[in-house]
C-alpha cells in the first residue's frame, strides 16, 4: 500500500550562468518533480537580427540535474528539451505562457507579439510576463507500471544526499545566435524564479506489498557536432543497462530543423535493432502519441510501445551499441542530440497499490 505526497520545496532564483543547489528531502519515494518558471522579460534596442529559440525562454534553464551521493547522476537536461520530451510522454505541451502588457489595450490585451522576431520589446508597458512549466519523470512515463522505476530517496535505497542542481542560462540565450543587440540586449523586470514541488510515494510495507528495490529511470543528453554531410555518422551508445528509447533532436545554428536527419539506424555490431526513415519515424511518433502538431526536430525511437518494460533493449549481454545516422550538414554549426531512456536494471514485479 502506497500513499502519495505532494509538497513545494523552496524556490530559485536566476542568476546568470551560475548553478543553483538545493538539497531535496530524503524521506520517501520520487515519481515526479514538478518546475514553474516565472518572470519579466523584455528586450533591448539594438537588435537586428536572429529570432527566439524554440520555447525560448525555458533556455533561462541551461540544465537541471539530479545527482546521488555526490557522484551518481540520474537526470541531466535542460528545460527546454524536457518539455518537448513532457509533450511526447503526455500528448500535450505544458503550460508556456507569455502575456504582452500595453497600457493603450488594457493588461494582456491581444496586440502584436514583437517578441517572436529580433525587433526591440521594451521595459514597462510592452514587457512579457511569462509562466512556463514542466515535469521531470522519476517514474517512467507511458509504462504499464512506472512506479517501477521510481527513486528510492532513503538510506535503504542506498542515498545519503540527493541534490537537485540548476545551471542557469544566460539572458541572451532565449535568442539565436545571430540575434545582435547592443546595450541591454534581453533583460528582467522581474527576476525569473523557479518554483518546485514533488510529487512521492510513502512507501508503506505490509505481508501483502512487501518492499522490493526500484529500478532507476536516468535522462541525460548526447550531442554530436555534424561537420560534414555523412551516411555513417555514428554516436556510441553505452551497454551494459537497459533502454526504453531514445530521443533525438537536430538544430543548426540554434534552429530546430526537419532536414537534417535522414535515417536512423540502431547497430550492436552487425545487428541492426531498428532501421527507420526519419521523416516516417515523425509520422508514426505523430500518430502514436496522439499530437496534432510534432515538434520540430524531435523524433523518438520508442522501443517499447505497449509500456511493458520487460520487453526493454537489454544490453548487458552487448559487445557495443551505435545509433549510425544519415545526416545532411545544414548551416554553419550544425548538430544532433540523444537522450537516451536508460534504466539501471530489470523492471522488478510488485503488487499493484
Amino acid at each position: 500500500m502506497k500513499k502519495y505526497l505532494e509538497r513545494e520545496l523552496n524556490p530559485l532564483t536566476f542568476a546568470a550562468n551560475q548553478t543553483s543547489t538545493l538539497q531535496l528531502p530524503r524521506d520517501y519515494s520520487y515519481d515526479r518533480i514538478f518546475f514553474r518558471l516565472k518572470g519579466t522579460v523584455y528586450r533591448g534596442v539594438g537588435a537586428s537580427a536572429g529570432k527566439p529559440k524554440d520555447l525560448s525562454l525555458a533556455h533561462l534553464v541551461r540544465r537541471i540535474e539530479i545527482r546521488k551521493n555526490g557522484r551518481e547522476v540520474i537526470k541531466s537536461i535542460d528545460m527546454a528539451t524536457l518539455m518537448r520530451i513532457n509533450q511526447i510522454m503526455y500528448g500535450t505541451l505544458p503550460k508556456y505562457k507569455q502575456t504582452v502588457y500595453n497600457a493603450i489595450f488594457g493588461s494582456g490585451a491581444a496586440i502584436t507579439n514583437q517578441w517572436d522576431d529580433y525587433a526591440a520589446v521594451t521595459t514597462g508597458a510592452n514587457a512579457h510576463d511569462f509562466d512556463i512549466c514542466a515535469v521531470l519523470d522519476l517514474g517512467m512515463p507511458r509504462a504499464s507500471r512506472r512506479n517501477d522505476t521510481l527513486l528510492d530517496s532513503t538510506a535503504r535505497g542506498g542515498v545519503s544526499t540527493l541534490d537537485l542542481i540548476i545551471t542557469w542560462g544566460a539572458a541572451n540565450d532565449v535568442m539565436t545566435a545571430a540575434y545582435g543587440a547592443s546595450g541591454t540586449g534581453v533583460a528582467f523586470d522581474l527576476t525569473p524564479t523557479l518554483a518546485i514541488a514533488t510529487g512521492e510515494y510513502i512507501d508503506i510495507d505490509s505481508p501483502d506489498d512487501p518492499y522490493t528495490p526500484y529500478s532507476v529511470f536516468k535522462q541525460y543528453g548526447i550531442q554530436k557536432a555534424i561537420t560534414a554531410t555523412n551516411t555513417k555518422e555514428q554516436i556510441e551508445i553505452g551497454v551494459g543497462n537497459f533502454y526504453r528509447g531514445f530521443v533525438l533532436k537536430t538544430y543548426a545554428d540554434d534552429v530546430q530543423s526537419d532536414t537534417i536527419l535522414n535515417n536512423i539506424t540502431l547497430r550492436s555490431g552487425t545487428d541492426v535493432i531498428k532501421l527507420r526513415s526519419a521523416m516516417a519515424l515523425q509520422g508514426d511518433n505523430k500518430l502514436e502519441y496522439g499530437l496534432e502538431t510534432w515538434p520540430t526536430g524531435y523524433y523518438f525511437l520508442d522501443l517499447v510501445h505497449d509500456g511493458h518494460l520487460a520487453k526493454m533493449l537489454n544490453t548487458s549481454n552487448l559487445s557495443s551499441l551505435t545509433l549510425e545516422l544519415d545526416v545532411t550538414k545544414r548551416g554553419t554549426n550544425c548538430f544532433v542530440e540523444v537522450f537516451p531512456m536508460e534504466v539501471t536494471a530489470a523492471p522488478v514485479v510488485r503488487k499493484a497499490g
